[in-house]
């Protein structure tokens, strides 16, 4: 009989160190509750912002001229031309290369203010290629803050 007790007390023991071990580790891996909540919130906010812009004609045919974000946002705009053209997104730096009737996407973080053109740098490819100076951007991109 004292067999048995010994192999009880001896399971006991290791599910007690398995329960003190699981739920050390279920401790150290969770963050407090309400940095998790921050993190939810965080998470649920920074969803992706898409706009669709077409460009026909070296002008924007549909989609916003004027694109209006907050500062934290992920943006991104998917852009359609009848030319192959190369897009310059100023103050973030993006560029995009498109070819005629594939959509582009130009993808980034709204991290600081302010108004930013995207020109046109360059249309056409192979012997039409050239720089482009119409002077004028194709859109903006508005990043205000929070």
């Amino acid at each position: 009989m004292s067999g048995i007790w010994t192999r009880v007390s001896a399971l006991w023991l290791h599910i007690g160190i398995g329960v003190v071990t699981v739920v050390g580790l279920l401790t150290f891996a969770n963050p407090p509750l309400d940095i998790a909540l921050v993190a939810s919130a965080h998470a649920q906010g920074s969803q992706v912002r898409q706009f669709a812009v077409t460009i026909k004609q070296r002008k924007v045919s549909s989609g916003p001229t004027v694109i209006r974000v907050t500062e934290g946002e992920s943006v991104e705009i998917v852009l359609t031309a009848n030319e192959a053209a190369e897009l310059h997104l100023h103050g973030y730096d993006v560029l995009l290369s498109l070819q005629p009737n594939v959509p582009g996407r130009m993808a980034f973080d709204a991290k600081f203010g302010g108004r930013f053109p995207l020109e046109a740098h360059r249309y056409g490819s192979g012997d039409h290629t050239g720089h482009y100076h119409g002077g004028r951007p194709l859109l903006y991109v508005e990043v205000h803050p929070r």
